[in-house]
């Protein structure tokens, strides 16, 4: 009687082992998730730092060649 106390259902520890696998698979996809979000956050930041720096090169260039054509008509 003793011995069966000890011992363990194998259908039952699978199952256990089995939930402690997802528990961590939730765990690591919730993680990656998290990471890909501030790693996209951090792209955007700066894909529009770009944008903007060239936005404001353009703007000074297509100035100061507008002035010129204004200034040789």
């Amino acid at each position: 009687m003793a011995q069966s106390a000890r011992s363990v259902d194998p259908s039952a520890l699978e199952r256990e082992e089995a939930l402690a696998e997802v528990r961590q698979l939730i765990t690591d996809l919730r993680d990656a998730a998290q990471d890909g979000r501030q790693l996209a956050r951090r792209y955007a930041d700066v894909l529009q730092n770009v944008v903007d720096e060239y936005c404001t090169e353009f703007e000074k260039r297509a100035e100061a060649a507008l002035a010129r054509l204004e200034a040789a008509a």
